[in-house]
């Protein structure tokens, strides 16, 4: 690894912080989990979310939130995100 680190190890998991690690080159990017929070995070990045917070990742989809406590989805794969309901 060499000195790269996994998403989940960044003291930084907002999408300001994950995507700037990853243009870095600052990431290991070996596990599927890192590679899709590192996509969904460019995918949000584009939209401007970029102070979202990751709260979690699997190897299909991750869930973040916003600085309203608002939780969301987001499918890396094709781009959607969906609020999700907590109530």
């Amino acid at each position: 690894m060499s000195g790269k680190k996994r998403v989940y190890d960044l003291t930084d998991l907002t999408v300001q912080g994950i995507w700037e690690a990853h243009l870095n080159g600052e990431l290991y990017e070996a596990e599927e989990v890192d590679r899709v929070a590192v996509r969904a995070a460019g995918v949000l990045a584009k939209k401007g979310h970029w102070t979202w917070m990751l709260q979690a990742a699997t190897e299909e989809l991750t869930t973040w939130q916003d600085l309203h406590w608002n939780y969301w989805v987001v499918d890396p794969n094709n781009g959607c995100i969906w609020v999700w309901d907590t109530s």
